[in-house]
């Protein structure tokens, strides 16, 4: 009786549905955050240190700092010429490219989600963006190997120049901006949003390996359910998508945008990040760290702001 009662008396744990997935998620992300607090926060509190000194390397090993205040984020802000000006590109490039790898990610996402035949060669052809953005295919400078090639045939290296030539000039794009007005009667704004696209077409498909992947699997995840119901409903395919696959899914656009901005800051092809790069390599510390610095809140704020926007209109099924 008295081991019956003891067993009676101990209370036994029990979590909601929603604890439960917050806590599955906390240990999703434990290793990020038990890397972060054992290997990156001493690196990370040194750096915020070495913004406000100067940093010299010592001959004998180590180094020595002296407190000099605001003067390194004086002379980036205010003295040099070019990281305003870089920091500005940075941020515009930013937000032109993102609404378009978004909705190009989902746009191709939706298509290899369909049920065709050799669906996950085509899948498999869309993730090569992902391995060509890693820079292998850069460092490979192909375009100056095939023309090292051709030059080195007597006589042909003059027609390339003017075959090259003239393509540049067919397919420039003030000259597509002109075709566009005349044309379409565009709008200027619209016709420079839609030629600079043109232009970036390259960056937007490298840069959407990832975000297409991630919208594929949450369109998989969709029960094929709920489509049913809504076509025995005589819900059209496009009502379907704008009423059933946008909202599922808009939790997945939330991170896909968060990724999307986070890689366009810490892109190969950012000159912010080729700035602080160099500046580590002259030993200029203390600068490279302000810079890292600035451009870190830069980023924190764009991420804070676009994330309140748009989890506004995120649509989280089954919360409760």
């Amino acid at each position: 009786m008295i081991k019956r009662s003891a067993a009676f008396g101990k209370k036994r744990i029990s979590f909601t549905v929603t604890q439960k997935r917050d806590l599955m998620g906390w240990v999703f992300v434990s290793p990020f955050v038990l890397g972060f607090l054992l290997l990156f926060l001493g690196i990370f509190i040194d750096s915020f240190r070495f913004s406000f000194m100067e940093v010299n390397v010592l001959s004998q090993g180590g180094y020595s700092a002296k407190f000099i205040g605001f003067d390194n984020f004086h002379q980036i802000l205010r003295v040099d010429p070019n990281f305003n000006r870089q920091l500005y590109g940075a941020v515009q490039n930013m937000l032109f490219d993102i609404p378009i790898i978004v909705m190009y990610s989902l746009f191709i996402a939706v298509l290899l989600n369909q049920k065709m035949k050799g669906r996950a060669i085509f899948r498999a052809i869309f993730f090569v963006p992902v391995i060509l953005a890693t820079g292998i295919v850069d460092k490979a400078d192909l375009g100056n190997s095939i023309m090292n090639a051709y030059q080195s045939i007597p006589g042909l290296d003059t027609g390339i120049a003017e075959v090259t030539e003239s393509a540049g000039g067919m397919f420039s794009s003030l000259q597509l901006k002109r075709y566009m007005f005349q044309m379409f009667d565009f709008s200027p704004a619209l016709v420079n949003i839609t030629v600079g696209a043109a232009e970036n077409i390259y960056d937007v498909v490298s840069h959407s390996g990832v975000q297409i992947l991630i919208f594929l699997a949450g369109l998989q995840a969709i029960s094929t359910s709920i489509y049913e119901s809504a076509k025995i409903e005589g819900c059209s395919g496009w009502e379907s998508f704008w009423k059933i696959t946008f909202p599922l899914i808009s939790p997945l656009i939330l991170v896909n945008i968060i990724y999307s901005v986070i890689d366009s800051f810490t892109g190969s092809n950012n000159q912010i990040m080729d700035r602080i790069t160099a500046a580590m390599k002259l030993g200029q510390y203390g600068t490279a760290s302000a810079m890292a610095w600035i451009y870190f809140l830069v980023a924190a704020v764009f991420l804070i702001v676009i994330g309140l926007f748009v989890s506004r209109f995120v649509f989280y099924q089954n919360r409760e």
